[in-house]
């Protein structure tokens, strides 16, 4: 296949991934009174729960705190809701791969742009805290490239557990739990001080939410490595996320 039959192909897997993650989004909304406002309350109420709390934790000497967790909680939630959905895109979706012609690229990708959709409203309460705290826009201008790059780390993982979803029935409980475990060991509401803040260094997620409050926070351009190893992390998760997929996504159908 030439280069323009290769981009023919993505086009149309990523025009229908588009097409079904707008479904999936309009579908899950209706029958519900609040519809896309939960979007904005969810994050809003633990947002609210964890600013209540904090005078009980060390955290006091966080500058723009509220402006801190809001940017680690959006960021572990769009990973998190996207990898969550990704466990069950594969098995979940039998009809899809027995009785259609579906690149099952289509059912992952799905998932994933659905995550997005709902991220866009945690960034308009972003935006609209900035605003409150009359925190410079400009800086806001860095998200969506730091984004880009949390994308691919966020779908290489979201592919590897859509594999190990369609063969392991109990991966969605495993990984709910294993999310839980991770929200604790990311520094969304607290900060570590040396000598045991190093324990960050083994946690992607740390690399990216770091990266943002730098970004945005701090108005100074971030450490090399900080940059380095959030693009090494999203390019080899990505990496390993498609080749896991490919090599076993033509035994989907005989497994799910």
């Amino acid at each position: 296949m030439g280069v323009k039959g290769r981009f023919s192909e993505l086009k149309s897997i990523f025009g229908l991934s588009l097409s079904l993650a707008k479904a999936n989004f309009k579908l899950r909304n209706e029958g519900s009174y609040l519809g896309i406002f939960w979007y904005l309350l969810e994050p809003l109420f633990l947002f609210g729960i964890i600013l209540y709390l904090q005078p009980y934790f060390s955290s006091g000497s966080i500058q723009k705190y509220p402006l801190y967790l809001l940017i680690g909680l959006i960021i572990f939630n769009f990973f998190s809701q996207a990898t969550n959905l990704a466990v069950n895109s594969i098995s979940g979706n039998k009809k899809f791969l027995t009785s259609m012609k579906i690149r099952k690229e289509v059912l992952v990708l799905s998932s994933f742009f659905q995550t997005i959709f709902s991220h866009f409203f945690e960034i308009i309460i972003l935006i609209i805290f900035l605003i409150i705290y009359r925190h410079n826009l400009v800086s806001f201008a860095y998200y969506p490239i730091v984004f880009i790059i949390l994308g691919f780390f966020t779908l290489g993982a979201c592919f590897i557990l859509a594999t190990l979803g369609a063969f392991v029935n109990d991966i969605q409980n495993v990984w709910r739990v294993i999310s839980r475990l991770l929200w604790f060991a990311t520094p969304i509401f607290y900060v570590l001080r040396e000598p045991i803040n190093f324990i960050f260094y083994f946690n992607p997620l740390y690399y990216y939410i770091t990266l943002v409050r730098t970004l945005i926070l701090g108005n100074v351009y971030p450490y090399l490595f900080l940059i380095f190893m959030a693009i090494f992390m999203g390019l080899i998760s990505f990496i390993i996320g498609i080749c896991i997929f490919n090599k076993y996504k033509n035994k989907f159908a005989e497994v799910v």
